[in-house]
């Protein structure tokens, strides 16, 4: 199996997951009984969805996260201790010794030739969240390749799932049955032996094709801030936040944010999504590795991806404002308490 090195250096196909029918449902999520936060303080009125702006916008601005998680896979004897699996072959995940990014596991992700399906997991958020700051180390195996139909798109993360049909292809999110972002590697605009570039596709209320939105982070795309390129065998650290969009009078205002950064770097922002209605029931379920190639195409040869370090900050953001100074990130948070005061 070919190894790794620690070393670092809008537009698309309409069937790019078409097959990707079989994720889990609404009847997954129970109905949830709590109150709506963000950053884990509100005042007495409600900040998302509500006239009232009685926040605690001292603290608030603060944008600590409720929680800090951190997976150590050396600290599991199997993925199916941290994750579930929604789609795909179990067989397809294993714990590995090598390659790693740091410590002594990692987890290894197969997609066989010929095949669509690696395998779809998910860290499950119970109470569900409105907003989530993740990181996560990834590799792809020193021979991967996307010959063959050009171009190629291959799912390697679920970065926020909210649970229900309208969450994965051939749903069509109409504001209370799910929603979806997840990033892809895609041999768009390059060979396909490699680098690759990567997409985020997104399915939200304002895309009802049943195929998600695709943004490639490529040069001249209108959400692009740098065009990474992707090499085989190197590990990279890829950061991701999703905040869900407020709402006015039951109807979703488009503020939904995502931003992507790689190694530090900011590559992807886009701040106008329309995810939901329903801030109780229709918020961030789930997050986690995943292997999905193509949809009417198979992977070319049997493919593995790598993937370690993967932390999280839940309703929060992990380089939090501290109440005296500059946050080392933009955060949704001041952006919606902007938005409020205006």
């Amino acid at each position: 199996m070919d190894t790794t090195t620690n070393s670092r250096d809008g537009h698309g196909s309409d069937d790019c997951d078409r097959t990707d029918v079989s994720e889990p449902t609404a009847s997954a999520s129970v109905t949830r009984r709590r109150t709506l936060r963000l950053g884990g303080l509100l005042g007495a009125g409600s900040l998302l969805g509500v006239t009232g702006t009685a926040v605690d916008s001292a603290s608030a601005a603060c944008n600590r996260p409720d929680e800090v998680i951190h997976l150590d896979y050396d600290d599991y004897e199997s993925w199916t201790d941290i994750y579930w699996l929604s789609n795909g072959d179990p067989d397809n995940l294993t714990f590995v010794s090598s390659p790693t990014n740091s410590g002594a596991t990692a987890l290894q992700l197969r997609i066989r030739e010929d095949d669509h399906w690696g395998a779809s997991t998910h860290y499950q958020f119970d109470d569900g969240l409105l907003e989530l700051n993740g990181r996560v180390s990834f590799a792809l195996n020193s021979n991967w390749s996307m010959e063959g139909r050009q171009p190629s798109n291959c799912r390697l993360w679920n970065c926020a799932i909210a649970l229900g049909d309208g969450s994965a292809g051939g749903g069509v999110p109409d504001g209370t049955n799910g929603w979806s972002n997840r990033l892809y590697v895609t041999s768009r605009d390059t060979d396909p032996e490699g680098p690759f570039h990567l997409l985020s596709n997104t399915y939200h209320v304002d895309n009802g094709a049943g195929v998600g939105d695709h943004d490639y982070i490529i040069d001249g795309e209108p959400h692009t801030l740098a065009t990474p390129e992707i090499e085989p065998g190197v590990w990279y650290e890829f950061e991701y936040y999703i905040c869900v969009n407020t709402k006015t009078d039951d109807e979703a205002n488009d503020d939904g944010i995502v931003r992507y950064w790689l190694d530090g770097d900011p590559i992807y922002e886009r701040t106008d999504f329309r995810f939901t209605t329903d801030l109780e029931d229709n918020i961030i379920d789930t997050t986690g590795p995943v292997g999905h190639y193509g949809g009417r195409y198979e992977a070319p040869k049997n493919l593995y991806a790598y993937y370690d370090d993967h932390s999280m900050a839940l309703d929060g953001t992990f380089e939090s404002r501290g109440c005296g100074g500059p946050s080392q990130q933009p955060t949704a948070l001041s952006d919606l308490l902007s938005r409020l005061r205006e």
